[in-house]
């Protein structure tokens, strides 16, 4: 539903692009690549460049096999424009143990330890974790079902919250849960309990959301990145303090949200050595492509540093 309503938005914006007024039969290669470079002008990001092209492209692709026109103008390659995106580097593992040691710690933020423990350790979608329901947690059995998504949006019925089916197919998984996690799941209970949240709020059915503001309504999807954005800040304050009264650099935490923690659970399974397939079932890839890349990612020293060390130690063995 979210793809289809972003594909819907980049129809209508090229509709009102002048470009988009154009007859199919009179658009040339010249005028496809001047698109391009006017969106490129606009400070269009290359994905968002690479959307509008996979719109156009199929059209125009029919209007060659239609003998409309001859050649596809929107084939050209556009990775000389828009902004490339920036990409989302996993914390390390340091970074990792302080966010979490300071969660810990902080009287402030500590009731948000166990939805963080649950984050870093199943890889779960924003929309999947404050999505979900008591009814999809089995302690016994330890596995959390996935099988739906919260999201926020307008439908035409003003801007509320709707469930939503998982980003792909892929999605629906049942996800294994380690002694930590099901440890976090067990806690997050006792401090609901605790906060005598209301149990009664239903979305389309739905009801008993195990991650809920004061008021018992789910967690808002902006509303995860807002407390991580202010752990950060709060976190980054402190290091600064410390460090000036240690006569030492801060070391700072970057600015990251929900879905580097996503990220962040994937790499350190990666770096665990987790069996690729296995890896891509768990954080529900549709393509092996997307798991590979970060199973291939090496962002720190100390993974290289590791592997030589074993390669050596397998070396004097043998």
């Amino acid at each position: 539903e979210n793809s289809f309503r972003a594909y819907d938005s980049v129809i209508n914006r090229i509709r009102e692009d002048p470009f988009g007024q154009k007859q199919i039969r009179h658009v040339k290669l010249s005028d496809a690549k001047s698109w391009f470079v006017s969106l490129h002008d606009r400070g269009y990001k290359q994905n968002t460049i690479g959307v509008m092209q996979c719109v156009v492209r199929p059209a125009f692709e029919m209007a060659v096999d239609d003998d409309i026109i001859r050649k596809n103008p929107a084939k050209s390659s556009i990775s000389d424009y828009g902004k490339p995106a920036e990409e989302k580097e996993a914390l390390t593992v340091s970074q990792q143990e302080k966010f979490m040691e300071f969660v810990k710690q902080s009287n402030v933020y500590n009731t948000y330890y166990p939805m963080f423990t649950i984050m870093i350790g199943t890889g779960l979608r924003c929309g999947e974790l404050i999505g979900l329901t008591w009814k999809d947690i089995n302690i016994k059995a330890k596995t959390v079902n996935v099988d739906h998504q919260l999201i926020y949006k307008n439908l035409g019925d003003g801007c509320k919250f709707h469930i939503s089916t998982p980003k792909t197919e892929s999605g629906i998984r049942i996800i294994p849960m380690t002694q930590e996690v099901a440890k976090a799941f067990e806690e997050q209970r006792k401090i609901n309990f605790m906060l005598a949240k209301d149990k009664s709020i239903e979305v389309d059915g739905y009801s008993g959301f195990v991650f809920t503001a004061k008021s018992g309504r789910p967690l808002m999807p902006n509303g995860v990145n807002s407390v991580l954005y202010n752990i950060v800040d709060a976190y980054n304050k402190t290091e600064v303090e410390r460090a000036k009264k240690e006569h030492r650099k801060a070391e700072l935490l970057p600015k990251f949200s929900a879905h580097v923690m996503r990220h962040t659970a994937c790499t350190r399974m990666a770096e665990c050595r987790m069996d690729v397939k296995v890896l891509q079932y768990i954080m529900g890839h549709a393509h092996i492509d997307v798991t590979m890349e970060v199973y291939n990612h090496i962002g720190e020293l100390t993974r290289i540093e590791n592997e030589i060390a074993r390669l050596d130690s397998m070396v004097l063995n043998a």
